[in-house]
């Protein structure tokens, strides 16, 4: 069985058994592995889907989700100081980390589309003239002026909003202000109080602002709406190379598990089921309508492959580049991510 240890802040419920996985034969041959969690959010539901399905038990793995509730720095350096293990999130923090001198690696790409969906307060919307048919170019230009919330400082989402901006043409520190907020809730009540315009988060949270807090979807990111972020890496699992290497088997198990899940998700047959368990475990918070619905739009956003490629790491470098201080250089798309992994786990099946 694999066990969910949800500490650090979590606001979902306590760690439970779940039936139907298989067990090692002994305590002795599973191997315990904590993923630093940077949330809880749809862009991570292959680790969900291999909990609740089994597949982690299955392959020997016993998992614990451990939720970071100050955001991905912190998880990610949780994992460089070995207190975790795996730590799913975007390949840019991975480099950086690299670039520092530490041993993380990429070893699975686990979403393959930016899905952290913008919207905005539909007053605001309306002012600015904008509606379902307004291009791109005008929904970018509507964010001059407002108060767009993130999760946390170099998150993803505090990335997309510094990379709107400065496609609209506007200076990121003077024609707007980018709020850290915090996760699901925070940004939810910053946003029905009116102190936030704008946020940027995953389904279903996008879906529960328009539905409940009368809300305008200004880009549908698991859709590729931005034509030039379509396709994009944005989601990997990334660990120290050392630890990868302690135990290749580990490793190993660990790919064929989140594969078999991802598989599952996209499975006509078996998507459903999945859906449902994943929702009872970790989204219950959320209206079940709203989750199913925001299921069907971000399940597409997952790759048939666990495979990530140099070309994913050079657009990752070319699109950061377009807004970072500190920039990144071509080289390290040769040097923060491996194959090995997922080649083994591809084999074997």
């Amino acid at each position: 069985m694999s066990i969910r240890n949800r500490i650090a802040g979590a606001a979902v419920g306590a760690a439970l058994l779940l039936a139907g996985a298989v067990l090692p034969a002994t305590a002795h041959d599973k191997h315990e592995v904590t993923f630093a969690m940077p949330s809880i959010g749809m862009l991570y539901l292959p680790v969900y889907a291999a909990d609740v399905m089994g597949y982690f038990g299955e392959h020997g793995i016993e998992a614990k989700l451990q939720i970071f509730k100050a955001g991905g720095g912190a998880a990610l350096a949780s994992v460089i100081g070995g207190d975790t293990h795996v730590y799913p999130g975007t390949p840019a923090a991975a480099m950086r980390a690299v670039q520092q001198g530490t041993d993380v690696r990429v070893f699975t790409a686990l979403l393959t589309q930016y899905a952290s969906n913008v919207v905005i307060q539909n007053d605001v919307a309306k002012k600015r003239g904008l509606s379902q048919g307004s291009s791109v170019e005008e929904r970018l230009k509507a964010l001059k002026g407002l108060r767009i919330g993130v999760t946390g400082a170099g998150s993803g989402t505090h990335q997309l909003a510094l990379y709107m901006l400065e496609q609209a043409g506007y200076n990121p520190e003077s024609d707007a202000t980018v709020v850290f907020v915090g996760g699901s809730r925070e940004l939810l009540a910053a946003f029905e109080l009116g102190r936030i315009d704008a946020f940027i988060l995953s389904n279903p949270t996008s879906d529960t602002a328009i539905a409940k807090h009368d809300a305008f979807l200004l880009f549908d990111m698991a859709a590729g709406q931005i034509p030039d972020l379509d396709g994009y890496l944005y989601i990997t699992l990334n660990a120290r190379e050392s630890w990868l290497e302690e135990d290749p088997e580990r490793a190993t198990g660990l790919v064929e598990a989140i594969h078999a899940a991802t598989q599952a998700m996209r499975d006509p047959a078996r998507t459903h089921q999945v859906r449902d368990k994943i929702y009872a475990a970790y989204f219950d918070q959320f209206d079940k309508t709203l989750f199913d619905a925001a299921w069907t739009r971000i399940v597409k956003a997952y790759p048939d492959s666990p495979e990530v490629s140099r070309d994913q790491f050079l657009r990752v470098i070319g699109y950061l580049n377009k807004f970072s201080d500190r920039k990144f250089e071509a080289s390290l798309a040769d040097k923060v991510f491996t194959n090995k992994f997922v080649e083994k786990a591809l084999t074997s099946n």
